[in-house]
């Protein structure tokens, strides 16, 4: 039975590289024989900081539990709305960034396409390439990670979609919005900017949309916005390219509980930037602890940073068997021997620095 389920596999799927997931808390906190709350997770570039709600939002959204929500998350994109200034026509909204990605090529790949990212990114876009059948076709950074443009427009000239991350993970360099336009204005394709930090950032390729409608935003209310746990992310587009999109959206996957929760962290967008103030703080706090440690660490627009450290995977392992969960990206081109670190906490950061300090020795 089970060779007859194999043999049935696309071959599509086959043959992709699968997205290399997290171990979760729970599970290493029991193989190490701690509680889950000494598990910090310095991997996932989360908030430290969970959002305010307020006290009858959860009781309001559990009486309808029961029912599906608005297929069309009506209060959510009215929050979006006014959270960006875009009309609802240019908003879908989405189980997190990735059902957006996943959205997309559905749209836009059949099997054997090409698509175009740059390289070191994030590894999800060759993930939703490959489960089309697609060929991802990744085009190198600059040294200083700077795009290179003349690279990214040759590469996409048969391309069906271009992948941009800005900033980009996980190198936390931004990507200028004239570039972004040049590149949008040159390929015959998509081009969708993945802006899950947008806001630590805060410069953004939606004032392109309405001249070039091949320009898709996708964000998150993962990082900022500290609702990882609920799953919502959302794309900006041109109607026309709403309207494609909606066609391929699930119905009901952003459950009620999220859509209460993601309407009511944007309407407190002020309370968002205050945690992103913070943040920003601590990662230069941690930026400078680790460059005392004699590491070098590269400049960043996100809530991360990475750091080019000896022996970096072995580091990596040190740090887990103390329930520091770092990023090893260190056999990745263009980042060789390099962790990512997520900014968290004062103590938390003092915490990955000393824990850090004695792996090197």
């Amino acid at each position: 039975m089970i060779d007859a389920v194999a043999s049935g596999v696309r071959p599509a799927v086959r043959a992709m590289q699968p997205y290399e997931w997290e171990i979760s808390s729970d599970a290493l906190a029991a193989e190490l024989g701690l509680p889950p709350s000494e598990i910090l997770r310095f991997d996932t570039n989360t908030s430290p900081y969970p959002p305010a709600v307020p006290s009858d939002l959860l009781a309001t959204a559990l009486g309808a539990i029961n029912e599906y929500p608005d297929a069309t998350y009506a209060p959510l994109v009215r929050a979006i709305t006014a959270y960006t200034g875009l009309a609802a026509e240019s908003i879908v909204v989405g189980a997190g960034a990735d059902e957006l990605l996943d959205m997309l090529v559905k749209v836009f790949l059949e099997p054997g396409d090409t698509a175009v990212s740059t390289s070191p990114t994030y590894t999800m876009y060759g993930v939703a390439t490959a489960t089309m059948g697609g060929r991802l076709v990744a085009v190198r950074d600059r040294a200083d990670f700077g795009l290179d443009p003349d690279a990214l427009v040759a590469a996409a000239r048969e391309a069906k979609l271009v992948w941009l991350c800005h900033p980009n993970n996980p190198t936390g360099h931004a990507r200028p919005v004239e570039e972004i336009a040049a590149l949008a204005s040159a390929v015959p394709c998509p081009v969708v900017v993945d802006e899950a930090y947008y806001e630590f950032h805060g410069t953004t390729a939606a004032t392109l949309i309405a001249g070039r409608p091949n320009v898709v935003v996708v964000r998150t209310l993962s990082k900022a916005f500290a609702l990882a746990g609920a799953r919502v992310g959302y794309a900006l587009a041109a109607p026309e390219m709403v309207g494609w999109l909606n066609r391929v959206r699930p119905p009901n996957s952003v459950g009620s509980l999220s859509i209460a929760l993601a309407a009511a962290a944007l309407q407190d967008a002020a309370g968002m930037r205050q945690r992103v103030a913070t943040i920003l703080a601590h990662r230069e706090e941690l930026a400078a602890s680790l460059r005392d440690l004699g590491l070098h660490v590269f400049p960043s627009a996100a809530n991360f940073v990475l750091v080019r450290v000896p022996e970096a995977r072995a580091v990596a392992q040190r740090l887990l068997r103390q329930g520091i969960v770092v990023r090893d990206v260190s056999s990745r081109p263009g980042v060789e021997g390099c962790l990512r670190f997520t900014a968290r906490t004062p103590e938390h950061n003092a915490r990955l620095r000393a824990a850090l300090a004695a792996a090197l020795r």
